[in-house]
């Protein structure tokens, strides 16, 4: 979606945008110096509304919400890839790495 379709959807003013932008809380694509925000920008931005209007969160703690957030996503992708992996072994690796795991889960 456009800049001024995310703004309604989300009704909110381009200064909002464009601080959050600098702020690097959204980082949406650009196409032909045009802006373009997706499904997952709209949610960002939805988690910063609760945030700051909701919750009274200020700028720092938004900034730690959102790295934690980033964080989490790419482990998120990496277990992916992790699980991807072993789903690929044998019968005998798979059980093994899933002993290995219940393992580390119990003792977590």
């Amino acid at each position: 979606m456009n800049d001024l379709e995310f703004r309604r959807a989300l009704k909110i003013d381009v200064t909002v945008v464009n601080v959050w932008i600098e702020q690097g809380w959204l980082i949406p694509e650009s196409h032909d110096g045009e802006r373009e925000f997706h499904d997952d920008d709209v949610a960002r931005a939805r988690l910063i509304m609760d945030l700051t209007r909701d919750m009274g969160v200020n700028e720092a703690g938004i900034d730690l919400i959102m790295e934690l957030v980033d964080q989490i996503h790419g482990l998120r992708g990496t277990l992916r890839g992790m699980l991807g992996a072993m789903e690929q072994q044998d019968d005998d690796v798979r059980r093994r790495l899933r002993q290995k795991l219940d393992a580390v889960a119990i003792r977590g």
